[in-house]
């Protein structure tokens, strides 16, 4: 490598290195940007939550405080607990969020309850929170209980399957008299209302009083009743109300947290919102961003290094250049063959003036140009499997069609000699192009010749055995029926009798020119010799009956079109010009194949056929009907 190579690696990779660098340093500050967003928003949505189910808990819990105080406050007497029972009973048919209303005497006694069963039962409020002084008219909750109401409940956690429910007292003074009144309240009803908001695939949302113990969360697998430490560790409920902090929860799980206590009563909305769900979108930016960027960093580089490389090849040219002024000063111009220089891809360094008179073309005009471009797109694989090369010696020579500056084609013999350096590398080809173009059109005439009625240029009997294995290999790829129709003309002998030769090859041509025109493309019509044809079908309907209709159709159609009358322009022996107008009708047997059948057998059918339509009269389509 030269100093001026060696200089283009240094800037070319040097500013792809700085390019690359910068671009990862860019992505990823914007990554960590976006993040850092979703992140906010994340802790934003939270704390949203938190505040509209302190709002919704907060006012239920105060409907609660004020059923109490209505209830008692009617008038009634308080003599009639049963009055009471039925008042508190009617109440609950419009509060689903409790699930008892009881009244408590002195002793702590229920005395008085919408449900009958709680009734003598001694409720313990000493734990409820928060603490007051004698008579105090305050709402206060006590820890969660095991059960649907106090006549089967017990307080603790318990069966983490059971229902419970959270107990609260009200104190009110009526007519001079204090009474206290104990609630149930529904769990289930607030956790219903919270995971129509916070599924268990966002987050979980759990109320905590503010000794830290849980009352109920929408989480089935914590327990009402268990202790929150970090109701103590993280939530500084002396300093505010409400905060939002990220934490990972005892299972490992990360979330963002964000809290808010009640402004009436003594227990805090704590809100978990994943912080998987909170990133969802920020994965989603991210993936797109690195979808864009590492395509487009790895166009850059290959952009630079396909830069890189061509500046190189350029560099290398202009060395190999020089050694080529050296090369066209000896024999290469002089030569009288068409040669041309290749590098090791068969890439065009170099032509003569041999070349330039047998294709047109300049140098200037194919130098750096794949010598494959000027090979005919048919022959180009020909000459890529002529690519191989045994002790430094060619193959044999690869003949294939090249184009010429006038669109020409020209078949050529190349002959390729490998160029070495000091060390034995190969560092190019002499190609030499020989133009074959005569050659190959005898050869073209002699295959005509072998497989072509030179009368009617029809393929003849000997190329009918290629089609015919063409035919039944499509009948067994797509499972259709083929038809070969025999053809003999009526009324030829009585023309080649009455006016020459000349007359019945002119009537030969003519017939042939008819069945063509009525065939496709894909089907094949031959001369089988004298005045017989075959008019190979393929491709027709995969079903019997469909398929001899079809067959028969086409016979139908050259019978009737080899019917009309010949006008024939013929020479008497005398030297005179006639007209003639002949009529020459045709015999034809019909013969289906399908898969397996011999080409001897079916044109023996067909045969057999035409015969049936000849006896019968001529100018009629017969059909084989049995086995071979």
């Amino acid at each position: 490598m030269n100093k001026q190579a060696r200089r283009l690696r240094k800037y070319c990779f040097g500013a792809l290195l700085f390019f690359v660098c910068a671009t990862l340093i860019l992505t990823s500050y914007t990554l960590w940007r976006l993040r850092s967003e979703a992140m906010l928003n994340g802790s934003e949505t939270a704390a949203m939550h938190s505040r509209n189910f302190e709002d919704f808990i907060t006012q239920s819990l105060h409907v609660t405080s004020l059923i109490g105080a209505n209830i008692l406050g009617q008038g009634g007497r308080l003599a009639d607990l049963d009055g009471i029972s039925k008042k508190f009973n009617r109440t609950l048919r419009h509060a689903p969020f409790l699930r008892s209303i009881s009244l408590l005497n002195a002793d702590g006694v229920i005395i008085a309850s919408s449900n009958a069963a709680n009734l003598a039962i001694i409720a313990v409020v000493d734990d409820y929170l928060p603490p007051t002084l004698k008579g105090q008219e305050v709402l206060r909750i006590g820890p969660p209980w095991t059960g649907r109401d106090f006549a089967d409940g017990h307080p603790g956690s318990g069966d983490e399957f059971a229902p419970r429910f959270i107990p609260m007292v009200r104190t009110l003074t009526v007519n001079g008299q204090t009474l206290t009144l104990l609630f149930a309240l529904n769990p289930d009803y607030f956790v219903n209302h919270l995971t129509q908001t916070i599924t268990a695939d966002k987050g979980l949302v759990e109320i905590v009083r503010y000794d830290g113990i849980l009352l109920m969360s929408t989480d089935p697998d914590q327990p009402p009743g268990t202790f929150r430490e970090y109701v103590s560790r993280e939530l500084d409920l002396a300093e505010g109300e409400f905060g939002a902090f990220e934490q990972q929860l005892g299972d490992g799980l990360h979330v963002l947290t964000s809290f808010r206590a009640s402004r009436l009563y003594p227990f805090v909305v704590v809100t978990h919102l994943k912080r998987d769900y909170a990133l969802l979108n920020w994965q989603s930016e991210a993936n797109t961003l690195v979808g864009i960027v590492a395509p487009t960093l790895l166009v850059v580089v290959l952009l630079v290094v396909v830069f890189y490389r061509r500046q190189l090849l350029l560099i290398v040219h202009q060395a190999e250049n020089e050694r080529l002024q050296r090369i066209n000063a000896t024999v290469f111009d002089a030569s009288p063959e068409a040669t041309l220089i290749t590098d090791p891809s068969a890439t065009i360094v170099s032509i003569n003036s041999a070349f330039t008179r047998v294709t047109g073309y300049h140098s200037e005009e194919v130098v750096g140009l794949p010598l494959l471009e000027l090979i005919e797109p048919d022959d180009r694989a020909t000459f890529t499997e002529g690519l191989s090369w045994e002790h430094g010696m060619s193959k044999d020579p690869v003949e294939v069609r090249q184009c010429c500056k006038d669109g020409s084609l020209i078949w050529t013999e190349i002959i390729a000699t490998p160029d070495r350096n000091e060390r034995g590398i190969i560092t190019g080809y002499y190609r030499i192009s020989r133009n074959i173009t005569a050659r190959k059109q005898m050869e073209e005439q002699v295959r005509q010749l072998a497989f072509h009625d030179q009368l009617t240029n029809l393929p003849n009997r000997r190329l009918l055995n290629s089609y015919f294995e063409f035919s039944v290999a499509g009948n067994k790829r797509n499972d259709h029926y083929g038809a070969l129709i025999f053809i003999d003309l009526d009324n030829f002998k009585p023309l080649n009798d009455g006016y020459g030769h000349d007359a019945g090859d002119l009537l030969l041509i003519e017939a042939a020119l008819r069945l063509k025109s009525c065939v496709r493309g894909t089907d094949t019509v031959v001369r089988f010799g004298g005045d017989e044809f075959v008019v190979l079908v393929s491709g027709l309907s995969a079903g019997k009956a469909e398929s001899t209709r079809q067959a028969g159709h086409i016979a139908e159609k050259i019978r009737g079109t080899l019917a009309e009358p010949y006008v024939l322009n013929v020479v008497r022996d005398d030297g005179r010009a006639e007209t003639i107008t002949h009529q020459c009708t045709a015999s034809i047997g019909v013969a289906q194949f399908f898969k397996h059948e011999e080409q001897d057998c079916v044109v023996k059918w067909a045969d057999n056929a035409m015969y049936e339509a000849k006896e019968a009269g001529g100018n009629l389509v017969r059909f084989h009907v049995s086995n071979c």
